[in-house]
């Protein structure tokens, strides 16, 4: 898979963009960054953070008690291109885990 289309939807906004994954083992990575967040359930400090090759996909992940996910997509061919920030509060046992396990799924061959 060299590309993997990311959209961020909401009640006013809708967007996608099709990432590149520029490594070898193609989105492997994304799928073990959802899995040290799972296998940290219990909490960390600060922010854990993946980002895309070309950084048109960035998702940053705090612990409050929840996980909550920052989520930026950015069409970053332009140099004024667009760019959409979301939030998206999970539990941080079975919702995270059921991400990981989806994402996993999904993205190793």
């Amino acid at each position: 898979m060299d590309y993997l289309t990311v959209r961020v939807k909401g009640p006013d906004v809708s967007a996608s963009r099709q990432v590149y994954t520029g490594w070898a083992e193609g989105f492997a990575g994304l799928a073990d960054y959802f899995q040290g967040l799972t296998d940290s359930w219990r909490g960390w400090d600060g922010e854990r953070v993946f980002e895309s090759i070309e950084a048109d996909l960035r998702i940053a992940a705090r612990h409050d008690g929840h996980v909550r996910l920052s989520v930026v997509l950015w069409e970053s061919a332009e140099p004024r291109g667009w760019r959409v920030e979301a939030e998206l509060r999970l539990d941080a046992g079975e919702q995270l885990a059921d991400a990981a396990r989806d994402l996993s799924a999904l993205l190793r061959p």
